[in-house]
């Protein structure tokens, strides 16, 4: 059976993916190895940092480019929770393409990218 095609929408426009399937950033589901594993297969899968520290953040980010390079994905970022600033601060100085914002004011964030 041969594969599908690309679906041209707006989201692979512009993300850069195959299929426009987004795999949100769920805490404690949406790992490096679930964003990896969606991106792969042409979605675009982003990660949950609200549990992980930044050092874990950035690991993460690096496993996701090891295990799917070149592909698409993104981190989420819950603005109003411990730890989510320094994460999406990571999130930009690794030049994450995608950062998916909740619960704050992403100005700074925008700025940044």
């Amino acid at each position: 059976m041969a594969a599908a095609s690309t679906i041209p929408t707006r989201i692979t426009q512009m993300l850069g993916c195959k299929y426009p399937l987004i795999c949100p950033g769920m805490s404690w589901i949406s790992t490096a190895e679930l964003v990896a594993a969606v991106s792969n297969a042409g979605g675009v899968g982003i990660l949950a940092t609200g549990p992980l520290s930044p050092q874990e953040t950035r690991e993460a980010i690096h496993k996701i480019r090891r295990l799917a390079p070149n592909k698409p994905f993104g981190i989420g970022a819950t603005l109003l929770m411990p730890g989510s600033k320094e994460n999406a601060k990571v999130a930009l100085e690794e030049r994450v393409p995608l950062i998916n914002v909740s619960l704050g004011k992403p100005d700074w964030i925008a700025e940044g990218a």
